[in-house]
């Protein structure tokens, strides 16, 4: 039950505090889940959460600067600063025992109880490991450290009970198995597949979530492939599912470019890589229909505006960079002068090396896309009121006239105002 781990787990000065403060208090502290299980790995701690006996109440008395997240169950963050000046919130959650999940995700009651409850009601074993700071020790109650070592990711009791509680835990196995080199165990992976359909009583936002969490990852190529497998593919994305059953060379393709997604830097917007998801499905459909189609599927996704809008240009604008070499030359600079062009042509990369490897398109824009810059940073040659000078009169033709000058300049044409003005005096005015 009580381990001594070999290497004690490393702790910020700010989180030894609040451990060191609640036991003055006379309360149990330990820390949890992830920090625990991450540092036996030896991967870096991202957050540390620490489980208490101490009552949310008991909590606000002892550290002055508390945020109630979550205080019907429990979950407190203290503010803390750390050694380096900087606030770090850390998350303190009563020890509780949850029933009567009423939509597959949230318990409609709650109980404060003791750690053996509070381990029970976690979801795999090897996220229900307690460490305690003062003897180095780890509680563990399911055998989550032998699952540890031998890289087994297993729902805690019966695994059919684990997900319908929360169903969102579906797809939670597949991230965790996927991005820890993990094989699910064999009755938690049986209870997915039966499970599978729960996924849709989970709302939209908390998928679209969890799915992104899965997509940015080096692990993404795995996990999509295990979601497949566990028939949770076709319950989370349906679009896709359906296209692939049309076209073998759709989920080809989109393996391709999710072993493209997880090479390429995790730094883009996330429309980035939703983008390259759907379009080999999007491929399906003739090219003026793809950004209407995409606009459907992050209406279902329940994208922001600003997501959707990025995900359509996208899908909408790549194919042009293979009709690069016929456009006019103003049009083809305006068209690089766009606000995304250069997430246009990272995105392109990924896109054309997973579909056909023709990148010669890409390679010409990029050789003039430096001049493009320039040109399009340039001072504009005439202005609206120049053609006021010329005797003209403001109006929907000054736009023409003076996109059809700019066009000009772009393409080399016109060198000065005074050829600007000479062109407008011989083509516009009467």
């Amino acid at each position: 039950m009580w381990t001594r781990i070999s290497q004690p787990l490393t702790i910020p000065p700010e989180v030894r505090n609040i451990l060191t403060q609640l036991f003055d208090a006379g309360y149990e502290a330990f820390l949890v889940g992830g920090c625990v299980r991450d540092s036996i790995r030896g991967q870096p701690i991202k957050d540390y959460d620490i489980a208490t006996n101490a009552k949310p109440d008991d909590v606000k008395k002892i550290f002055p600067h508390v945020i109630e997240v979550g205080r019907a169950f429990g979950v407190m963050k203290v503010i803390a600063e750390t050694s380096a000046g900087t606030n770090r919130e850390i998350e303190i959650a009563t020890y509780r025992k949850e029933a009567d999940y009423k939509d597959h995700r949230h318990p409609s009651k709650v109980e404060f109880s003791d750690v053996n409850a509070d381990a029970a009601r976690r979801d795999f074993t090897v996220n229900a490991l307690y460490y305690d700071a003062k003897t180095s020790q780890v509680l563990d109650l399911f055998g989550g450290l032998e699952d540890l070592k031998n890289k087994v990711l297993k729902a805690i009791g019966d695994p059919a009970a684990r997900f319908k509680e929360d169903s969102l835990r579906l797809l939670r196995a597949v991230r965790f198995a996927a991005r820890f080199g993990f094989e699910i165990e064999p009755k938690t992976k049986e209870a997915i597949k039966r499970a599978a359909p729960l996924i849709r009583k989970i709302s939209v936002e908390r998928v679209r979530d969890e799915l992104e969490r899965i997509l940015t990852d080096v692990s993404c190529k795995p996990a999509f492939v295990q979601m497949d497998e566990l028939t949770l593919f076709e319950n989370v994305l349906p679009e896709i599912a359906v296209a692939r059953i049309e076209q073998r060379k759709v989920w080809d393709q989109t393996l391709r470019v999710l072993n493209g997604i997880s090479a390429h830097p995790k730094t883009e917007p996330i429309s980035f890589f939703w983008a390259l998801l759907f379009l080999p499905t999007l491929r399906l459909h003739a090219i003026e229909r793809r950004d209407a189609e995409a606009r459907t599927m992050t209406a279902r996704l329940k994208f922001s505006n600003e997501t959707a809008d990025q995900i359509a240009y996208l899908v909408r604008e790549t194919p042009k960079f293979r009709e690069a070499f016929s456009m006019r030359e103003a049009t083809l600079l305006r068209w690089m002068s766009e606000a995304n062009f250069e997430l246009l042509m990272r995105f392109h990369e990924v896109d054309a090396v997973s579909y056909d490897g023709n990148l010669a398109g890409l390679e010409f824009v990029r050789s003039i896309f430096p001049e493009a810059k320039r040109r399009f940073h340039s001072k504009p040659i005439i202005t609206g009121d120049d053609l006021v000078k010329l005797g003209m009169s403001p109006g929907r033709q000054f736009t023409e006239i003076l996109r059809a000058v700019e066009d000009l300049v772009l393409e080399g044409k016109i060198a000065s105002p005074q050829e600007a003005l000479n062109y407008v005096l011989k083509n516009f005015v009467r």
